[in-house]
């Protein structure tokens, strides 16, 4: 390590020799992300993805400007997976792919508004939040919203300070982008309209093309899907959002639910606040983070706060399924919030404990993976994840090739879109009519009797059917073995 004159008021700089900041930037990114592949590649060694991927795989059949959700998951789903195979390894490398890139776009706005041991310092404290490391496992509508947020607040806050026309351009776009993948990104609207009449500078951006130019690109890049939702026939998005998403509790449970996901935000972020406190932040310092003296700095407090609190007021007045587990993309700002108050003394010392810290951390998390993967081993069928992948398996053996169209029991059919390219559930048409057209693979477990009686009054002549057994294993443990049949029903035309 070389310690450098900061010339920022700093008395050092955190770098190591022969290493600018984008090449370190670049080792510790590479470091970062395969680590964490290597945890969820271990710990979830046992299990199937989450039901999310199949949800994915059963969207990315069609190609399409909207969905149940938004459509981003449904394209970078395509996209992936074109190159890649459909194998668990390339699902968890595309999660860590996704947050990798939050954290390199994040880089620059931290750089924009910090000097380099706050930068840092900053990286290390997102580093040390749950939601981009052991909880980051698969693509899914929260995950996918991570870079095109962060890019948002970049360009937006570079469009703020130079009114250019590229940077406003930008930050509409992915404004908008980041709605495609969840309607969670309202918030960040939501955010970046308050931040637009809010601060010293508000007239003279008002007066330049770029709030005109960024409303133009936002509504460029939504205008397709707000199309589609105009245009749907039967209204499954908004029946979903309607069924699925928004909730009748009482006010009493309304208020719970707002204040479980506060506290679940505030447990979120204590790494970061640990990281500050290392820092011992006086009196004035702690004011200064609360409402920052210079402009720049509260326009990032608006646009950190409005979509990080905002969510807790709306649930009061329209009661929804709130969860802190959907603030993945929020955190960007959070280290703008903390390390950039001049009464706070940021050294190379510092930013070097941070990222020690940021790395013990990790490396405790890899060396628990092994026995995470042996807790999950004794869990029995997990609902999240159903094990299909056996069931996929079991199906291309006793048919070439197996008909794309399922029932059975839940557990083990409900991630088939995945793991059998093509396969989507029996649902919406005639019964008889879909299988004389198509087949029918069936798959029950043996413990699911009335799954079993459906499959025998549904098999007849021509039906082949195989038994197989779901057993979790890791290296030489195995868990409790689960019985399941698979019949084939085969077209009749």
């Amino acid at each position: 390590m070389s310690v450098t004159n900061s010339g920022r008021g700093e008395s050092s700089d955190f770098q190591i020799a022969g290493y600018g900041d984008g090449r370190l930037v670049a080792v510790v990114l590479f470091g970062f992300l395969a680590l964490w592949l290597l945890f969820h590649t271990v710990a979830l060694a046992p299990v199937d993805l989450r039901d999310d991927s199949s949800e994915a795989a059963l969207w990315a059949q069609t190609f399409a400007f909207g969905y149940k959700h938004p459509p981003l998951t449904a394209w970078l789903f395509m996209a992936w997976f074109a190159v890649f195979p459909r194998a668990d390894w390339a699902m968890h490398l595309l999660a860590a792919v996704i947050v990798t890139a939050t954290l390199a776009i994040t880089w620059p706005l931290l750089r924009d508004h910090l000097d380099r041991n706050r930068a840092w310092l900053g990286l290390a404290a997102l580093m040390l939040i749950p939601l981009y490391t052991v909880k980051a496992e698969e693509l899914n509508a929260n995950t996918v919203m991570m870079p095109f947020w962060a890019a948002a607040l970049l360009f937006y806050l570079r469009a703020r300070r130079g009114l250019g026309i590229f940077d406003s351009v930008l930050a509409g776009a992915f404004a908008s982008t980041a709605f495609l993948g969840k309607y969670w990104a309202i918030y960040l609207v939501a955010g970046m309209a308050a931040a637009t009449v809010c601060g010293a500078g508000t007239r003279r951006f008002w007066r330049s093309p770029a709030p005109y130019v960024m409303a133009l690109s936002a509504a460029v890049v939504v205008a397709p899907h707000l199309y589609w939702y105009l245009s749907q026939t039967g209204g499954t998005n908004y029946a979903f959002m309607r069924d699925s998403v928004m909730t009748g509790d009482p006010f009493g449970t309304v208020l719970a639910k707002s204040a479980y996901y506060l506290l679940g935000v505030t447990a979120y972020a204590a790494g970061p606040l640990f990281l500050l406190a290392l820092l011992r932040p006086r009196r004035a310092a702690l004011a200064d983070i609360v409402w920052p003296a210079d402009d720049d700095r509260r326009q990032a407090l608006i646009l950190f706060a409005v979509p990080m609190l905002l969510p807790a007021v709306v649930n009061l007045f329209a009661p929804y399924r709130l969860t802190p587990d959907w603030t993945f993309p929020n955190w960007t700002l959070f280290p703008v919030m903390l390390f950039a108050s001049r009464y706070l003394a940021a050294d190379a010392v510092t930013a070097k404990r941070a990222g020690w810290i940021a790395l013990a951390a990790s490396l405790a998390c890899l060396t628990a993976a092994p026995f995470i993967a042996y807790q999950r081993l004794g869990s029995g069928l997990d609902q999240n994840r159903p094990s299909s992948r056996q069931v996929a398996e079991t199906a291309e053996r006793l048919a070439q090739p197996p008909p794309l169209l399922y029932w059975g029991s839940a557990a083990i059919t409900g991630n088939l879109p995945f793991y059998l390219a093509g396969a989507h559930p029996l649902d919406g048409d005639p019964l008889s009519a879909a299988i004389a057209a198509n087949g029918l693979l069936i798959a029950c477990l043996d413990s699911d009797a009335a799954c079993q009686a459906t499959a025998t009054s549904l098999g007849g002549a021509g039906s082949a059917t195989a038994a197989g057994t779901i057993r979790p294993a890791f290296l030489n443990f195995a868990g409790p073995p689960v019985g399941f049949h698979v019949s084939i029903v085969p077209a009749r035309q």
